[in-house]
């Protein structure tokens, strides 16, 4: 269903002209004490500056895209197109519209504005301005321990039911709850872990013989190249997807402890501009751990590169448990992205449901 913006209307006036004269004094005139009458007049002059500074919701919203898809919609609900695609379409355009709006006020912040001011010093923060504008079209699960661990699944159901369900998991250090919750949602399911830090899943999948000859271990480091010679080995994502006979990862989850900025960069470099080859993406980001990615330019940029690439955040929870355990951020936030690019199960509704 389509949501509508309208512009409040302005406030009724009772006229009272209509009125025979006989009338007029029998209605009753509210006395003003004379003290209020200042008091308003400021509230009055307040309330014009804020919304001569506050552009209206309608300004914002392109209502011409919006008249424009509406027509679209319903021409091509006649045509035969999918709910599934004309529901993208509208995700899409609303999204194309958040963008926008960032990068409107992205232009008016100075290019070292930091991405957590201190208090007071900055009247946004960057998760203002970066936000989860786009909508799973299928429900959304929380997958794995509750607090740090979890992550968030856009249609876990239809996503893990296919034929053959792949899970790339990038970083795997002390707890694999997110796995083993994966592969006890389909028997169709396998894990691949890659993490060069450790040599062994976490013990809740390490653990449970019941779905842990699933999941498979790899201590390799995956970058956008390919390099068997280095210590630990080094592969790109193609490379890897190649030697384990992959040609589609369902699930990729991303936990690599602030080196996510510099892999992300080389593995979207790596694909030059072809379709990425996973339908959706969880992914810890952590401001700041990088020296050069601590100011709204930076991260902003990086953002709108995976953006460019096809992904579309559309879940975000901040690390609370960073936040309480040592008092900083939030600086460590869950993001989850959908593919729109490509051919995959949250994008073609002719392939299989789950049963």
């Amino acid at each position: 269903m389509l949501s509508r913006t309208s512009n409040s209307s302005p406030a009724t006036r009772h006229d009272t002209s209509f009125l025979p004269s006989a009338l007029m004094p029998r209605i009753a005139m509210p006395r003003i004490p004379i003290l209020l009458l200042p008091i308003t007049l400021v509230v009055i002059i307040s309330l014009i500056v804020l919304a001569q500074q506050h552009p209206h919701t309608a300004e914002y919203l392109d209502i011409k895209s919006w008249s424009s898809w509406t027509e679209k919609f319903y021409r091509n609900r006649h045509e035969g197109a999918s709910r599934l695609n004309l529901t993208l379409a509208g995700n899409e355009l609303r999204y194309q519209m958040a963008v926008a709006q960032r990068k409107e006020i992205m232009a008016q912040l100075p290019p070292d504005t930091p991405a957590f001011a201190d208090p007071f010093a900055s009247k946004y923060t960057l998760w203002d301005l970066v936000i989860p504008a786009f909508s799973c079209p299928f429900p959304v699960y929380r997958v794995g321990n509750m607090a740090d661990g979890g992550k968030y699944v856009c249609g876990l159901e239809r996503a893990t039911h296919q034929d053959r369900c792949i899970i790339y998991s990038m970083g795997v250090e002390r707890q694999s709850s997110f796995e083993q919750e994966i592969l006890h949602q389909s028997d169709k399911c396998e894990v691949h872990g890659f993490d060069f830090s450790v040599t062994k899943w976490g013990p809740e999948l390490l653990n449970d013989h019941e779905v842990n000859n699933r999941s498979h271990f790899h201590q390799y480091k995956i970058t956008g190249k390919d390099n068997h010679n280095a210590s630990p080995k080094e592969y790109s994502l193609s490379g890897i997807m190649k030697e384990l006979g992959h040609d589609f990862i369902d699930i990729l989850k991303v936990d690599i402890e602030g080196s996510e900025w510099r892999t992300l960069y080389e593995l979207i470099a790596s694909f030059d501009g072809k379709p990425l080859p996973f339908g959706q993406m969880q992914i810890e980001i952590h401001v700041g751990w990088t020296p050069e990615m601590k100011t709204m330019k930076a991260v902003e940029g990086w953002w709108t590169m995976l953006e460019e690439a096809g992904l579309r955040a559309f879940w975000t929870e901040v690390n609370l448990g960073d936040v309480n355990s040592v008092r900083r951020g939030p600086i460590v936030a869950e993001w989850s992205f959908i593919n729109i690019r490509g051919n995959h199960a949250l994008l073609n509704d002719r392939l299989p449901d789950y049963p």
